[in-house]
């Protein structure tokens, strides 16, 4: 039993913190720096309320370094999801003003009221993998957006190349960053083209540069000089970033292995799940021991249908929540079309919902919630899947 609930409310550079007894009154509050001086003046803070528990949102990364603190010298602390926050506050309050300090204070109250149905942190190496995880997210979705921006670009000075080559490939990416424009390739020999590529190994690479050469020749471009360092510098930063995500893969799912080595390979004996995707994966779950059932997973995930209540009707309103972790929305949504490649129990349920009248976006919702299904029966069970 305890006496005194704290919450904290994080933010970049600072957290507000409120201290309150088994009454509900407020004892104690007040804000410190996230800095060495903060967590110290904080641990003072703590240390006169023995008998208390501590409770702060999730809040991306910001809350990391005060957590792993407080985790370090007290096991009574809670990291809370601010979707449970943020319902707790609607139930007991109307207030349109927003204040750290009243955040505190809520974040405090709720903990004094569900500490009990809550999972105390416990640090591990998976909150690290998280943040790696969210950072190869990035670095992947900065890939796409550059290799849109180098299509443009490249259609732009030489849409023949485009329409007729993946330009993605590493001998037109040597050949681009080399020779950026039409006019540049028509004006280098066929023996300066392929020294450009001389390190890319593949018996097609040669031929192609006679192909692309003519291309260049009945262009239909008009070349601008400009557009030649533009394209320079896009296949520079995507190849850096390509190497980048490359090195960050490899790292989380060496990490994610370490930790996690069963239930990757259930995640992988499930065709059309690669060890990226299941690492992300179990990156964001951490643990199929966190999720009581199915459901709860569907939940965390936000792929549950979102219920309209009108009086005394209740009912779905055909949207899904989206109050869960979008990351895990993400990696779902993208193992579920490799499903639809590769898996053929998977593939049939999807094109069975598409004639069922569902639309794509809801197809691949509803086969994501049988993915889910799947995946936790597995995980729980510890069984890889049976090919049927």
């Amino acid at each position: 039993m305890f006496n005194n609930f704290i919450g904290i409310d994080v933010s970049k550079s600072t957290f507000n913190y409120c201290v309150i007894d088994s009454q509900l009154t407020t004892v104690d509050q007040g804000i410190c720096e996230m800095d060495i001086k903060g967590f110290e003046s904080f641990k003072n803070i703590i240390d006169k309320y023995q008998d208390s528990i501590i409770a702060l949102e999730s809040t991306g990364t910001y809350h990391i370094n005060i957590l792993s603190f407080i985790a370090s010298f007290k096991k009574e602390v809670y990291l809370v999801n601010p979707v449970l926050i943020k319902r707790f506050i609607q139930t007991i309050s109307l207030r349109k003003t927003k204040t750290d300090e009243i955040d505190a204070n809520l974040i405090a109250k709720f903990i004094f009221y569900h500490n009990t149905q809550l999972k105390e942190f416990v640090p591990n190496n998976m909150n690290e993998i998280l943040a790696l995880a969210r950072v190869r997210e990035s670095i992947s979705k900065n890939v796409a957006k550059m290799k849109t921006k180098l299509k443009q670009d490249v259609n732009t000075v030489f849409p023949e190349l485009v329409k007729h080559y993946n330009i993605f490939t590493k001998s037109i990416l040597g050949i681009l960053k080399a020779f950026p424009t039409t006019q540049s390739i028509r004006e280098a020999s066929e023996s300066k083209i392929k020294e450009a590529v001389k390190d890319i190994r593949g018996k097609k690479v040669y031929s192609t540069i006679k192909d692309i050469q003519k291309l260049a020749k009945e262009s239909i471009s008009n070349n601008n000089g400009i557009f030649s360092k533009i394209i320079e510098h896009d296949v520079k930063t995507l190849n850096f970033l390509t190497q980048e995500l490359d090195e960050i893969t490899k790292i989380l799912i060496e990490e994610i292995r370490k930790e996690k080595e069963i239930s990757m390979d259930i995640l992988t004996s499930i065709d059309g799940i690669s060890d990226v995707t299941a690492a992300h994966f179990m990156a964001e779950i951490k643990d199929i021991k966190n999720f009581e059932n199915r459901n709860k997973l569907i939940a965390f995930a936000g792929t549950d249908p979102s219920i309209k209540q009108s009086g005394t009707s209740i009912h779905q309103n055909g949207r899904i929540t989206k109050k869960g972790s979008s990351s895990l929305r993400r990696t779902i949504y993208i193992m579920g079309m490799s499903l639809i490649r590769s898996n053929q129990i998977f593939k049939e349920y999807y094109y069975k919902k598409r004639q069922e009248g569902f639309k794509h976006r809801k197809a691949m919702t509803a086969l994501g919630n049988k993915l889910l299904r799947v995946i936790f029966a597995l995980l729980k069970k510890e069984e890889k899947w049976v090919k049927k």
